[in-house]
């Protein structure tokens, strides 16, 4: 058997794993903490410590679909093994600290949904914005490291930690993958804010590894020079206020 043979063995076997855990129901909250750029309303807030939270119920996890409805796939997996997911049921908020100040934002609903990847081990959130229109790496999302382990082994159902490489990039992949051609940049994100009661917020991306030729990033997976974690725990009885108004 060969290379490809043997991951996409592999990957079947972990992701019988995942679909039985897709079946059971919890309240999850779900917490991704990065140290970077961001600004909210008409402050820029250089290097501070930002967490994401969304609160769901895993039963509305779901294979992600198309404009058409379509299941979206991997195309480096066989069908059934390499579909992405989404958590896009939920409530989200934004917390900044910077220069000991700490700043909340409640995102308005429909905006960002928890993110996975089987196939090619990403996790985090995505946003409904972009050119595109659907953005899979922002406002923040990990590769490699125990969060590309977790991705690929125990998906979003199941309590986790880990940490990765922090991508906020609008046009992942840089380098392109598959069918997406990519230019080997991110896009910026000034013209596209995620809505909130404080205003809108803007994630960026200062830090990554760039090719000398051309200045462009030079990977889809270690492009990023960030590191961050990502937190999957049940919510909490005295926590379950903030999630009132997710579907159970």
């Amino acid at each position: 058997m060969n290379a490809n043979g043997l991951r996409n063995v592999f990957v079947a076997a972990l992701s019988a794993l995942i679909f039985p855990a897709l079946s059971s129901a919890a309240l999850m909250k779900y917490t991704a903490s990065v140290v970077t750029d961001i600004k909210v309303g008409d402050h820029f807030y250089h290097n501070a410590a930002v967490t994401v939270t969304f609160v769901g119920n895993t039963k509305n996890i779901t294979p992600a679909v198309d404009g058409q409805g379509n299941q979206i796939t991997s195309t480096f997996c066989t069908p059934g093994t390499g579909w992405f997911y989404w958590l896009s049921k939920g409530s989200a908020s934004v917390s900044v600290q910077s220069q000991g100040k700490t700043l909340s934002a409640q995102l308005v609903p429909g905006q960002i949904f928890v993110a996975l990847d089987v196939c090619n081990g990403g996790i985090g959130f995505g946003s409904y914005t972009g050119p595109n229109g659907m953005e899979v790496a922002y406002p923040l999302a990990f590769t490699l490291g125990t969060a590309m382990a977790v991705a690929i082994g125990s998906g979003l159902s199941s309590p986790a930690r880990m940490s990765g490489n922090a991508w906020s990039c609008i046009g992942y992949p840089p380098r392109g993958a598959g069918n997406l051609p990519g230019n080997g940049f991110c896009t910026p994100p000034d013209g596209y804010p995620l809505h909130s009661d404080v205003g809108g917020v803007f994630f960026y991306m200062p830090y990554t590894l760039i090719s000398n030729s051309d200045g462009s990033i030079i990977g889809n997976h270690h492009g990023t020079l960030n590191r961050g974690t990502f937190a999957i725990t049940p919510v909490e009885e005295e926590e379950e206020e903030q999630g009132r108004g997710v579907e159970r």
